[in-house]
């Protein structure tokens, strides 16, 4: 009792961080420098403890429950923290703790527009929610806290509303996001038809007593609700368009812990609700995964812009986190029960490592937009001598998010490629091993468009010379925003370098589902099966050796051979001013790919001439344009029916009391008859 006792103070004391955090800013939003120190004090201090609470649900592996208030009858907001959800808490907890020092420091841009505050504000009552989601152990708070979610994060994406792009952008992301609600609510409900209950308790393994058709609905519904929220194909429109425009500090928070709150959501439903299902809903989410990746990180390479870059970057490696769940799926469908336990150690562990540098990425990003003016890396260039601290933290994003090792984002992609590879080799039917291989080559090829898309940001945006006037004179970011990198740097490295360390946090999720423990204090290298065990091999202690080996050996060729000499000379140019306009561009360094894959991308190219001279051209016009395909073959006709049929329905609204008084009754009438 004493002990549960310790934990019910440690959640209170977050809960009242963050609302402390969420109402005094607004307080004292007259003294901006207080109220951003309080907002980010609390959010760093509430960070602390639901970090130091998710640990200790997964070292001791209890399950916390902590009874809240009632709201109406027997439904009460109570939590329920267990292995799963205490993962997930972990997540935010760590983010929450890291990005206060990056949003000090970057939250002074609104002092002369006394907004500091609010931003601080808002992001604590956002961080609130995002508690509540995983933390809730029923299905009507959890949309309570799902719609919070939603609205607060609507808030921090029009934060700078002034602006035609920033509106546009936040109307798209409200619009799908509750285009997902719709779908979670029709699922839940339909849970609540068949159990009379609203508790997650009564929902646990009710798949297996249902019907086929209705367990297939709800896998679907929840699979469109959660997948808007992630950002999956079709779904991600969103992405590109609210990410760019919020707050650094704020969409460092959505793309690392808010999206992940939906993959928390479709983990619990489907093996804690739904239970073992057919192999079609694995294959089917790894169809859809594969083809995100594949078509978000093409997207991706293309953009010059940084953030709508990392935009559609998230959206890619929700993709791979899809597949992930998918394999997870297919295997438990096919009881081999250790390869969905890997499976799902790679899902959740690149859940973790996408959380950390995704964050990275987007500070480094409005660190930039910050001082340089822009995030387009056709106006960037020379950024390296003049942030060098935030060139070096990008770059570390930018390797762990191109998947290279040493770096986070390697070992969970490796892992989930490998237990695909045990999916071609062991699995009996035929078509299964060709659905794999695809995937593994789809996963593989868009891989290498990552490499791609990181070298093309970080070569045009910080090498070579500034194109612009503000990239010349850009300088560093302030102490507070660098550590904040700087910490999500380190970690990065750390998880790439000594995944064991955190291994066994995953383990516990994973052993709660199937009774598995992948590995030990190692990490996976390879893998062949031997007595039904996985065979590791420490990626440190690798690490640690070829970078001491390479050390050596340049040690060696320095003493044998001395300093190299060099001289610094200006770039040749067959005899003419070497001017920065005639340096390589984003465009330019994108160009191929985007005429070779230009169907996938809707490109349409124009060149005119003009033709003044006889033997050559006096002007060569070239103009690339490319067109919104699922916007406008999709999204747009789908919009014009859906006006079409309110027009229609508008006719009901013809401002007679005694009409909408009827409406209400019929509603009311037909609620009790589907409750009966």
């Amino acid at each position: 009792m004493a002990l549960q006792d310790f934990y019910l103070t440690i959640f209170q004391m977050s809960v009242v961080c963050f609302v402390m955090g969420g109402i005094f800013p607004f307080v004292f939003n007259r003294y901006q420098q207080l109220a951003n120190t309080i907002a980010n004090a609390c959010t760093f201090f509430g960070g602390v403890l639901t970090t130091a609470l998710s640990m200790k649900v997964l070292r001791s592996g209890v399950p916390i429950d902590i009874d809240g208030w009632r709201i109406v009858g027997s439904i009460g907001m109570n939590f329920h923290f267990d292995a799963l959800s205490a993962f997930f808490l972990l997540v935010i907890g760590v983010m929450s703790t890291i990005v206060p020092f990056y949003a000090f420091g970057y939250a002074q841009k609104y002092f002369k527009s006394k907004r500091a505050g609010w931003l601080g504000g808002l992001v604590n009552i956002f961080i609130l929610s995002l508690v509540g989601v995983v933390g809730v152990d029923n299905s009507l708070t959890f949309m309570i806290f799902w719609e919070f979610m939603a609205l607060t994060s609507f808030l921090l994406v029009m934060f700078d509303h002034e602006q035609a792009k920033v509106r546009s952008g936040g109307y798209m992301y409200v619009v799908m996001t509750h285009i997902g609600s719709v779908f979670l609510t029709f699922s839940f409900l339909t849970l609540y038809y068949y159990t009379g209950s609203v508790n997650f308790a009564d929902y646990h393994q009710i798949g297996e007593s249902l019907p086929s058709f209705t367990k297939n609905a709800i896998f679907v519904m929840c699979l469109l609700g959660f997948g808007t929220k992630m950002g999956v194909f079709p779904l991600q429109v969103w992405l590109p368009r609210a990410y760019p425009v919020t707050p650094s500090s704020a969409v460092a928070l959505m793309s690392s812990a808010m999206i992940k709150t939906a993959v928390y959501a479709l983990i619990r439903v489907t093996f804690d609700f739904l239970g073992t299902g057919p192999s079609w809903w694995g294959i089917l989410m790894m169809m859809i995964g594969a083809i995100t990746a594949i078509f978000c990180i093409l997207l991706a390479v293309i953009q010059n812009d940084m953030k709508r870059f990392l935009a559609y970057s998230s959206a890619e490696n929700l993709g791979i986190i899809f597949v992930g769940v998918g394999a997870t799926l297919f295997f438990q469908s096919q009881e081999q029960m250790l390869l969905a336990a890997l499976a799902m150690l790679a899902s959740l562990y690149h859940v973790l490592n996408h959380s950390v540098f995704k964050a990275l990425m987007f500070m480094g990003a409005g660190a930039v937009a910050e001082k340089a003016g822009t995030c387009n890396v056709n106006q960037l260039g020379g950024l390296i001598h003049r942030m060098p601290w935030t060139s070096a933290f990008v770059l570390i994003g930018g390797m762990s998010l191109a998947s290279l090792p040493p770096f986070c984002g390697f070992i969970s992609e490796w892992g989930l490629l490998q237990s695909l590879l045990h999916m071609v080799f062991d699995s009996t039917g035929a078509w299964v091993k060709l659905f794999a291989s695809i995937v593994i080559a789809i996963l593989g090829l868009s891989g290498a468009f990552c490499v791609v898309a990181v070298v093309k940001n970080f070569g045009m945006g910080f090498l070579a010379k500034p194109r612009s006037k503000s990239a010349a004179e850009a300088k560093e970011v302030g102490v507070g925003m660098r550590v904040g990198m700087g910490v999500l740097a380190g970690i990065s490295l750390f998880l790439g370098m000594f995944p064991g360390t955190v291994l066994p946090i995953i383990n516990a999720v994973v052993h709660t589902y199937f009774n598995e423990l992948v590995l030990g204090w190692e990490m996976v290298l390879f893998i062949p099966f031997k007595d039904n065990h996985f065979q590791a091999l420490s990626i440190g202690l690798l690490g640690i050796a070829v970078i001491t080996i390479i050390a050596l050996i340049m040690l060696a060729l320095v003493i044998k051979y001395g300093k190299s000499e060099y001289e610094i000379e200006d770039t040749w140019n067959c005899g003419t001013i070497h001017q920065v306009q005639m340096q390589y561009t984003g465009t330019s360094f994108s160009h191929p790919i985007l005429l070779i894959y230009k169907r996938i991308m809707g490109l349409t190219r124009q060149v005119e001439i003009d033709q003044v001279y006889e033997y050559y051209p006096k002007k060569i016009g070239h103009q690339l344009d490319i067109s919104a395909r699922l916007a406008d073959n999709v999204y747009k006709p789908s919009v014009g029916i859906l006006v079409k049929v309110f027009k229609k329905i508008k006719m009901i609204q013809n401002g007679n009391l005694q009409a909408y008084l009827s409406y209400m009754v019929a509603a009311l009438i037909i609620t009790l008859l589907w409750i009966g």
